[in-house]
């Protein structure tokens, strides 16, 4: 390939990388702006029988433009309850994990590898080329933390090329506490005062600081190693 072909493709990567940059940002405001909460409870409830397949969908989809998953998981306690909300969510999840993840690994790890490269010390080369199977604990306890941005660590574990099927295993059961825990709180959601949604707040904060207490002993542990 000539000089000249190769600065036409280089060109031709930039502005296709501005317009999907572009489309992303457009997708992510609508989406943020229109999917409130009651947007989505109301969706749901006027769904009927098809409820169930067009949540599903909504999980599958929304993460993807960053949408924040607490404002999907909360209102599906209330409707579908917190044993089939969470069946429903889980299923929603695994499809989703998928495709970001796979986003991630084929759209975006090129170019931020390039950039890692030329820009980063040794040490960040070293995390992001050879991720270690220890990095497998440090995603699972990200996922038990609540606070922790469900769609970053989608998209971190693309990128880093982390282990599949691990991944998507451990992302399943890491976060199914919290999403036991923002469901229930979902179905007590029309009573604020009752012991049933002062228990699911508190459920969440206890887990969020044992997630971050484990994150301590698997860092000092590591650490060590």
């Amino acid at each position: 390939m000539t000089d000249a072909a190769k600065k036409q493709n280089k060109w031709i990567k930039i502005v296709i990388s501005i317009l999907l940059a572009a489309i992303f940002f457009v997708a992510f405001k609508y989406i943020k702006d229109y999917f409130t909460e009651e947007k989505i409870q109301s969706i749901l409830n006027e769904a009927g029988f098809w409820a169930p397949i067009l949540y599903i969908l909504l999980w599958a989809i929304l993460p993807i433009f960053l949408f924040p998953v607490p404002l999907l998981v909360v209102p599906s306690g209330y409707i579908f309850g917190t044993t089939m909300g969470v069946i429903y969510t889980l299923i929603g999840c695994g499809v989703n994990i998928f495709i970001m993840y796979y986003l991630a690994a084929k759209l975006a790890r090129k170019p931020i590898s390039e950039l890692v490269e030329k820009k980063s010390s040794e040490k960040i080369k070293q995390v992001f080329f050879n991720p270690s199977g220890t990095s497998q604990g440090v995603f699972f306890i990200f996922r038990l933390i609540p606070l922790i941005s469900y769609n970053l660590i989608n998209y971190m574990a693309g990128i880093l090329q982390i282990s599949f099927l691990p991944y998507f295993l451990l992302s399943l059961v890491g976060i199914t506490p919290g999403i036991f825990a923002f469901i229930y709180l979902g179905e007590q959601i029309h009573d604020p005062s009752s012991p049933e949604f002062k228990l699911a707040i508190f459920f969440l904060v206890l887990l969020t600081l044992v997630s971050l207490v484990l994150l301590k002993i698997y860092n000092k542990r590591h650490r060590n190693d």
